[in-house]
C-alpha cells in the first residue's frame, strides 16, 4: 500500500511529515505528500493544472491511493465561500475535472478538511470541526498565559511546532472531517 496526499500549503505538507507518520506509523515511501503551494495570498489547491500534475506524479510513483486535501474555507476563484462539505466538493472535482483520471486511476478521492487542517490540531483539546487557525493560536494563548508565560501569535508553521511540543495525540472523535481521513487510511489498508 501507498498513498499520495496532496495538501494546500506548506504547513499542511509539514503536519504530516513532522508529526503524522511518526505518530501513525507510515513513512515517506508509503506516504508521499505533495503540497500545491501558495501564491502570494493565493491558495494553489484550485489550479488544474498543478493538481494534475501532481496526480500524475503519484500515480507514476506507484500510489494504490491518491487523496487531495481541500480545506472548507478555502476561497473559490469565484470567491465563493463553502459551508456545506458535499457542495465544496462537487464542486471542486468538476472544476480541476478529476473525472479525466476516473478510467486511469480509481482511487482517488478528496477529502475536506473542516475548516483547515489546524482544526485538527485543536481536537487534542476540545471538539474542533469549526475552529481555525485563531482558535488554535487563542487557545495556546490562554495555555501559556496561565502559566504566567507572555505569548504571541504563531503563524502556522509555529503553530505545527508549538502543538508538537505540548505532546498531545489528536482526538478523532473530537473533529468530523480528521475522523473521516483516518477511517478512508484505514480502508486503504
Amino acid at each position: 500500500m501507498k498513498i499520495g496526499l496532496i495538501v494546500e500549503g506548506d504547513s499542511d505538507k509539514a503536519f504530516f511529515d513532522d508529526y503524522f507518520m511518526e505518530k501513525f506509523s507510515f513513512d515517506k515511501r508509503n506516504l508521499l505528500v505533495l503540497t500545491s503551494g501558495k501564491k502570494k495570498g493565493q491558495c494553489k489547491i484550485e489550479n488544474k493544472q498543478i493538481i494534475h500534475a501532481h496526480i500524475e506524479t503519484l500515480i507514476d510513483k506507484k500510489c494504490t491511493h491518491i487523496f487531495i486535501l481541500v480545506d472548507l474555507n478555502t476561497q473559490s476563484k469565484e470567491q465563493k465561500k463553502y459551508e456545506c462539505i458535499v457542495l465544496l466538493k462537487n464542486d471542486y472535482k468538476k472544476n480541476i475535472n478529476l473525472k479525466k483520471f476516473e478510467d486511469k486511476f480509481s482511487s482517488l478521492k478528496v477529502i475536506v478538511v473542516s475548516q483547515e487542517i489546524e482544526s485538527w490540531l485543536y481536537s487534542a483539546w476540545d471538539f474542533s470541526d469549526n475552529k481555525m487557525k485563531k482558535d488554535l493560536n487563542l487557545l495556546f494563548k490562554n495555555i501559556e498565559e496561565s502559566k504566567k508565560k507572555r505569548y504571541t501569535s504563531l503563524n502556522e508553521k509555529d503553530l505545527l511546532k508549538k502543538f508538537i511540543s505540548y505532546k498531545k495525540p489528536l482526538d478523532f472523535t473530537k473533529n468530523k472531517s480528521l475522523k473521516y481521513f483516518m477511517d478512508k487510511l484505514e480502508q486503504c489498508k
